[in-house]
């Protein structure tokens, strides 16, 4: 196979390498998964936009649509997870607010009756 170069190509290749390495620093220095999974994303993309320059864009059509499916459900599944965990934390406080609030008898500044 001949490489077929393509600078559109080229650029999401060297952008999903730089986001790569910046999800995994990113992971290992917030100790969060996130940033892993988006980097993960951007892997796969990367297979694919070097498995084209690299001229296996058509005896690999399937098996790349297959990866780049597969990165368009790891970042959805990464913002439907990051959903539900702020979500959670977003209730969490407010269970805390509420639970001082009781407490500490005030409601809004004042004493309850």
């Amino acid at each position: 196979m001949a490489i077929e170069w393509d600078p559109i190509l080229f650029i999401n290749l060297v952008l999903c390498i730089i986001i790569v390495a910046l999800g995994y620093l990113c992971s290992v220095r917030a100790g969060e998964r996130l940033p892993l999974y988006i980097a993960a994303a951007f892997g796969l993309f990367g297979i694919s936009h070097a498995a084209t320059l690299a001229g296996f864009k058509v005896p690999l059509t399937i098996p790349l649509i297959l990866v780049r499916t597969l990165a368009y459900l790891l970042v959805i599944f990464a913002l439907f997870k990051y959903l539900k965990d702020s979500m959670t934390a977003k209730e969490t406080r407010q269970a805390w607010v509420d639970y001082y609030k009781g407490e500490t008898g005030k409601v809004g500044g004042e004493k309850k009756a």
